[in-house]
């Protein structure tokens, strides 16, 4: 019995002392615009999340603090930020390095329903 209670324990240490991984969260967007960045006049990308795809953002987000996570839009990666803090009211604004026209193209593939929208905790 006692060898079965330290056994317990020892599996319990281990368990608690682990960083939380996520699975890949597929987002569902109910709007996707190219907006201009008040600061660099670049165009960013808004995604406005539905209500449910919104609160599991803030979820994994919360999980996640402190990891780096990839933003990607049909595999291939747009962003990989760190999260500060979970990331809550279901919208995301994703700016970058894009070529011209390029964040136009992207959210108009995403409004027809053409493009899969995932986040990842990035492995380091």
């Amino acid at each position: 019995m006692r060898i079965l209670f330290r056994l317990v324990a020892a599996v319990a240490t281990v368990l608690v002392g682990q960083t939380a991984v996520a699975e890949p969260l597929t987002l569902i967007i109910a709007r996707a615009v190219a907006v201009p960045d008040s600061v660099s006049g670049q165009a960013m990308l808004s995604l406005k999340l539905t209500p449910d795809s919104g609160k599991a953002f803030a979820r994994f987000t919360g999980a996640n603090v402190g990891n780096i996570v990839d933003l990607s839009i049909n595999g291939a990666v747009v962003t990989s930020p760190r999260i500060a803090e979970p990331i809550r009211g279901g919208e995301i604004m994703v700016s970058g390095t894009f070529k011209p026209g390029e964040v136009e193209r992207i959210a108009e593939r995403i409004s027809a329903g053409d493009a899969k929208v995932e986040v990842d905790v990035k492995s380091e």
